[in-house]
C-alpha cells in the first residue's frame, strides 16, 4: 500500500470518526433539550450547529495525524481552497455564515407552512391525509430550494452534484426497493384515503386505531396500548376493513348450552329480550338468532338452532351497535349471563354478510 493511500485512508477515516462525533453530541443535546421547554425547531436547529465544530477540528487536525510537512499542508490548503472556490478565510467564514443562515431560514419557514397547512379546519376527513401530505412536500420543497441557494452562495455548478445524486439514486433504487414501495404505497394512502387518523382498522396481522400516516408506515394503536407500526406496502397490497367508516357496525356472540336446557320458546324469547333492553344495543335493524347451519330445525325465523354437536346446542345471536361503543358489547355479555347461566359465550368477528 503506497503513502498516499494510506493518507487518503487516514484522512477520510478522520473525518468520518469527527463526523460521528458530532452527530453522538447532536444526539446528546437533543435528547437532553427535549426535556425543557424550548421549542421544537430550535432544538433541532442547536443539534444541527453542534455538529460543525467537530467537522472544523477534523479538517485542521488531518495535516498533524499524517505527519506533513509545512509545504504538504501548504499543498493541501490549497487543493481544499481550490475544491471550495473560496481565496481567503474572510470568504470561507462569510459563505458558511450565509450556508447557516439559509438552512436556518429553510427550518423555520418549512415549519411554519406545515403548522399553516395543518392548522387549517376542515369537515371534510380526506384532508386530514391531503394536509399531511403536502405539509411534508412542502417540507421539502423548502429545503432543495435551500440547497440550490447555497450550491450557488458556493459556486458550485449543478451538473457536479447531479452526476452524484444520479448515481446515488440507481444505488438507492436497488438497495431501498422495499422502501421505496413503501414510500409509494404511503402516497397513494394519503391521497387516496382509504382510511384516516382516528379509524379503527384490522389488517392481515392487527387491529387498531390509526394515530398516524407517514410516507413508509402507519402508526396503529392496539387494544392492548401498544403501538404497531405497520408497514404502507402491506396495507396496500393486503386486505384492510375500515371498523369506523359507518356509523354502527353489527356483532355477533355465539352461544352453545346443553341441548335439555334450550326450550325454542322460551330460551329465544329470553335471548331477544334481555339484549334489546342493554343500553346502546340498536333496535333497527332487530336482533336476531339467525340461521347458521342447520335450516328449519324447529321452523321459526327468529329462534333457529344453528347447529348439534351431540347433546350440545349453538346458536348465533347477531345485533348492531354504534360505532366505538365496544362497552355495549359487554354489557350485552353481562345480560345474557344473567339469564342463560349454563351457557358459553363467546364474541365472533363477523366476515362478509
Amino acid at each position: 500500500m503506497t503513502d498516499l493511500t494510506t493518507q487518503l485512508i487516514i484522512t477520510i477515516a478522520t473525518l468520518l470518526f469527527a463526523l460521528g462525533v458530532g452527530v453522538y453530541l447532536r444526539y446528546l443535546l437533543v435528547r437532553r433539550l427535549k426535556k425543557t421547554v424550548l421549542d421544537n425547531w430550535l432544538i433541532q436547529v442547536l443539534g444541527f450547529l453542534v455538529i460543525i465544530p467537530p467537522v472544523i477540528v477534523g479538517l485542521i487536525v488531518v495535516p498533524y495525524i499524517n505527519g506533513w510537512t509545512s509545504g504538504q499542508v501548504t499543498n493541501y490548503w490549497n487543493f481544499f481552497v481550490k475544491t471550495l472556490g473560496v481565496p481567503d478565510l474572510q470568504t470561507l467564514f462569510w459563505r458558511v455564515f450565509w450556508s447557516v443562515i439559509i438552512i436556518l431560514l429553510a427550518l423555520g419557514i418549512g415549519r411554519t407552512l406545515v403548522k399553516l397547512i395543518d392548522g387549517k379546519q376542515t369537515e371534510n376527513r380526506l384532508n386530514v391525509n391531503v394536509r399531511s401530505l403536502l405539509g411534508r412536500a412542502s417540507y421539502v420543497g423548502t429545503f432543495i430550494i435551500a440547497f440550490f441557494l447555497i450550491l450557488s452562495i458556493w459556486n458550485i455548478q449543478f451538473g457536479i452534484p447531479a452526476a452524484v445524486i444520479s448515481v446515488i439514486t440507481v444505488g438507492f433504487t436497488f438497495v431501498l426497493q422495499d422502501l421505496l414501495k413503501n414510500i409509494v404505497a404511503g402516497i397513494y394512502i394519503l391521497l387516496e384515503g382509504p382510511f384516516h387518523i382516528g379509524d379503527v382498522i384490522t389488517t392481515d396481522i392487527y387491529t387498531g386505531r390509526v394515530e398516524d400516516v407517514q410516507l413508509r408506515a402507519t402508526k396503529l394503536r392496539i387494544s392492548s396500548g401498544e403501538q404497531a407500526i405497520v408497514p404502507n406496502s402491506m396495507l396496500f397490497i393486503g386486505v384492510v376493513v375500515n371498523k369506523t367508516i359507518y356509523e354502527e357496525r353489527r356483532t355477533i356472540i355465539t352461544i352453545t348450552m346443553p341441548l335439555d336446557k334450550y326450550d325454542k320458546d322460551q330460551t329465544t324469547e329470553c335471548i331477544l329480550k334481555a339484549i334489546k333492553d342493554v343500553a346502546g344495543v340498536m333496535l333497527k335493524p332487530e336482533p336476531a338468532l339467525s340461521l347458521s347451519g342447520v335450516a328449519g330445525a324447529f321452523g321459526s325465523s327468529t329462534g333457529t338452532v344453528s347447529g348439534y354437536t351431540g347433546e350440545i346446542v349453538t346458536l348465533s345471536l347477531r345485533f348492531w351497535i354504534p360505532e366505538g361503543q365496544d362497552i355495549v358489547v359487554s354489557n350485552a355479555m353481562l345480560a345474557l349471563r344473567s339469564v342463560l347461566p349454563d351457557a358459553d359465550l363467546s364474541i365472533r368477528e363477523p366476515v362478509g354478510l
